[in-house]
């Protein structure tokens, strides 16, 4: 059962004070002197946020804790620095957001080990869903455009945060990746998204966070504890009868590296009756599992900044500089 005060403390709902005009100087210094200015603006605009912004500092934090507990071999703590450290590093990904969207990436600074996997689909002419979630840039994704030829990518995405961040920019996107901004998945979209895998185009979600509207949800064991997950993708994916294979994309070494790994082939999704319920929850922790893997190797790469076990974490009682514990 959902705590009585979910709503409030849905996502979509949380402040991320933006501060558009701060972000917008951050992306002229970067257009103007290049990414190690960048970096030396970046530190206070991150301060910031880490110390106005209670609800995501908590949210970091615990779950720093579950990632400790879950791989303790990490050696990761769960204190103050170890969360503004989490913090800086999401702000590494809005530069790199800002890399891409300015067209200075190329596939020369791209790992892509799979990338036959995706070549073999564009042969065959098949569409396929690509399942990511909030861990790394997903946007480095507009490197695969380049792959070969006009791949087409078609990334679902949250109306709000997806104009705000393309406002900020003055982004018009790509002529091979289209964001279709939804709330909600409706059948006219649904119908629009079936042409689109008939035509061997890709279509790209997330599966780790909660529908905007809405309480389909199921209930998955990640890091030690249930969250609740979507059930949106697994059901489209069934309804689509189209091939899933999971998306992340974070750095590594300084380069960008792309996992693109099977996921289902074909997800059959019963239409009532417990073995709906079944088929949901084992797709659901098979994802689960899947992100925990990654989160191990990029722990500071997951981006959630909100009680994603259903709460908040606990009071912050260090001072900033502290170690962790």
């Amino acid at each position: 059962m959902k705590p009585a005060n979910a709503a409030a403390r849905h996502w979509a709902a949380a402040e991320e004070n933006s501060l558009l005009w701060g972000i917008r100087a951050l992306v002229w210094v970067y257009r103007l002197f290049g990414r190690w200015v960048f970096r030396l603006f970046l530190r206070p605009v991150v301060s910031y946020y880490f110390i106005a912004g209670r609800l995501a500092r908590e949210s970091s934090r615990d779950y720093l804790r579950h990632l400790a507990g879950f791989y303790p071999e990490l050696g990761i703590g769960s204190g103050l620095w170890q969360s503004y450290r989490h913090f800086l590093s999401f702000g590494e990904t809005l530069l790199d957001k800002i890399v891409v969207w300015t067209g200075n990436i190329t596939p020369e600074q791209v790992d892509f080990p799979n990338r036959q996997l995706l070549l073999d689909l564009i042969d065959q002419k098949r569409g396929a869903m690509l399942l990511s979630g909030h861990i790394g840039n997903l946007e480095i994704c507009q490197a695969i455009a380049t792959v070969r030829g006009h791949i087409h990518l078609n990334i679902l995405v949250h109306t709000k945060h997806a104009e705000k961040f393309n406002r900020l920019l003055g982004s018009r996107g790509s002529a091979t990746i289209q964001l279709i901004q939804v709330t909600e998945l409706s059948p006219a979209i649904a119908i629009t998204l079936q042409e689109k895998i008939e035509r061997g185009e890709f279509l790209v979600m997330v599966g780790d966070r909660v529908p905007v509207q809405g309480s389909r949800t199921v209930s998955a064991s990640f890091l030690g504890e249930d969250a609740e997950f979507p059930q949106g993708p697994y059901l489209l994916a069934s309804l689509l009868r189209c091939p899933v294979f999971t998306l992340f994309c974070f750095p590594v070494d300084g380069r960008f590296k792309i996992h693109l790994e099977p996921f289902a082939a074909n997800i059959r999704i019963p239409r009532g009756g417990p073995q709906r319920s079944h088929a949901l929850a084992a797709l659901a922790r098979q994802y689960a599992e899947r992100l925990e893997g990654y989160c191990r190797i990029a722990p500071l790469q997951w981006f959630n900044f909100y009680p994603y076990w259903g709460r908040p974490a606990a009071n912050d009682k260090a001072p900033i500089a502290a170690e962790d514990k």
